[in-house]
């Protein structure tokens, strides 16, 4: 395994926990307000994202770089992460990175991984694969987008309770639609 591989897969244990604060799920909370009211320039990555969200962590891990954005409130489960690297990556093998990784963690259950297409995201034309899982009970999907610009190879995920899919929705458009880098 090379070293950047190993860093993605060290990166991806702090995604999981920030995946597993954001895991409450359900309808409890979290607030319906997706007015767009914030912008982040973060790395050189450049976003907004509804009042009700917050750039919730950022970290530098080595050549990758890691930004999560979550909907506020402990019983919200809406995420999106950004992992990027320049690093030049074949689009199936950034993916299978990452899903390798989320089958690594026993605590997410029932892990199952479509098979990638090409997609766009926002602007930015890749790779997709959907995937669903059940955490504390409580069944989750995802989006796993896979794209190469600028030199610049990202893996960004959108990732909900499968029951918070309506309040979720605007947010995550918010942020694929003014994404820019």
């Amino acid at each position: 395994m090379n070293k950047l591989n190993l860093v993605i897969k060290t990166m991806f244990v702090a995604i999981i926990c920030g995946i597993m604060f954001s895991c409450g799920g359900g309808t409890r909370g979290g607030g319906n307000d997706n007015s767009l009211k914030e912008h982040a320039d973060i790395y050189g990555v450049s976003f907004q994202y509804p009042s009700g969200w917050e750039v919730s962590k950022t970290e530098e891990f080595g050549a990758i770089k890691y930004i999560s954005i979550e909907k506020k409130g402990l019983a919200s489960s809406g995420l999106v992460t950004m992992s990027f690297t320049e690093e030049d990556y074949e689009l199936d093998e950034y993916l299978q990175l990452f899903q390798e990784s989320l089958l690594a963690q026993k605590n997410l259950k029932n892990m199952v991984f479509q098979k990638a297409n090409e997609a766009c995201y926002g602007k930015y034309k890749g790779i997709v694969s959907s995937y669903t899982f059940e955490t504390l009970s409580i069944k989750h999907e995802g989006k796993m987008y896979i794209f190469n610009e600028n030199g610049t190879t990202m893996c960004l995920i959108e990732q909900e309770a499968v029951e918070d899919h309506k309040k979720n929705l605007r947010g995550f458009e918010a942020i694929r639609e003014s994404l820019s880098f």
